[in-house]
């Protein structure tokens, strides 16, 4: 009777610890789960490295690195984030990932190639628009109009009913015609006359300040050659030379920022009504750490 009184103790024992393990187990989970909804990304991902226990589970690394995005730590995910090892289900999701970090930290190229490499025909119907929609936004940002419509092409045969893809692919288009500044034309346009590429450029004040920097020092030179002042005289016009020149190159910047300006606020107005970007919004809290 010894021997099966001692198998009795030791089942028990063992149940006993598989249930504390069991119990710890799903109290980890709520707190981690706590810590995600209190937006605490760097305890949060803390907690999820302890219960992950070495096994590198795909659905984990992208909840780890989800938090790393969150936090503002693009650059993390970027320099640590592998989309190889993901599930089939978490292909799309993961790449989004990473693109949108290229996207955050300015690389354009970079994120509109990952999402490149996906295909419509791979992706599940729900995933589609959306698919579109984080395409563009990376051109958008950048001013690759063509590329826009060869994107809003390539889409039109999966998106051809959808209400969201006609009203977008109508403000790209949109968008298309408005066109940018050209900071080419806009030096030139300052060269002819100070301050004129500043105007073009959506910036009639600097324009101003511009036009009046080069006439003041230019007709100080003159005043003072005309007084027998010619070391001053020399002076001004040297100014007004450099003003002149300075002038020029803050036309071809004028315009350049305010193509800066107009992408920002296409984009922002973009996403703000067909949606920005969240990868929380892929993250199932009751199967990650199942």
């Amino acid at each position: 009777m010894k021997p099966f009184f001692f198998f009795v103790a030791l089942l028990f024992s063992v149940t006993q610890l598989s249930a504390d393990e069991n119990s710890f187990r799903k109290k980890e989970i709520d707190f981690i789960r706590e810590l995600f909804q209190e937006n605490r990304y760097f305890d949060c991902i803390a907690e999820s490295r302890k219960l992950q226990n070495n096994q590198n589970k795909p659905d984990v690394d992208y909840f780890i690195f989800s938090n790393y995005y969150l936090a503002g730590q693009y650059a993390s995910v970027i320099i640590n984030y592998s989309t190889d090892q993901a599930s089939t289900e978490m292909k799309f999701p993961s790449t989004l990932l990473l693109s949108y970090s290229y996207l955050k930290t300015g690389y354009y190229k970079k994120s509109y190639e990952l999402l490149k490499n996906l295909d419509y025909t791979s992706l599940q119907e729900k995933y589609i628009f959306t698919m579109f929609l984080r395409r563009v936004e990376p051109l958008l940002l950048s001013g690759e109009t063509e590329k826009i419509q060869e994107e809003i092409g390539s889409s039109k045969l999966f998106l051809k009913d959808s209400y969201n893809f006609i009203k977008l692919r109508e403000e790209l288009q949109l968008y298309a015609k408005e066109g940018l500044k050209s900071p080419t034309y806009a030096a030139m346009m300052s060269t002819l006359l100070p301050g004129l590429g500043q105007c073009y450029s959506g910036y009639p004040g600097e324009g101003l300040i511009s036009l009046l920097a080069v006439a003041a020092t230019a007709g100080g030179g003159f005043y003072m050659r005309d007084k027998g002042h010619r070391g001053i005289s020399y002076t001004m016009f040297f100014f007004s030379g450099l003003f002149y020149t300075g002038n020029i190159y803050g036309g071809y910047k004028s315009a350049e920022y305010k193509n800066s300006e107009t992408l920002l606020n296409r984009h922002k107005n973009i996403t703000g009504k067909y949606g920005s970007y969240n990868p929380a919004e892929y993250i199932d809290m009751e199967s990650i750490f199942h």
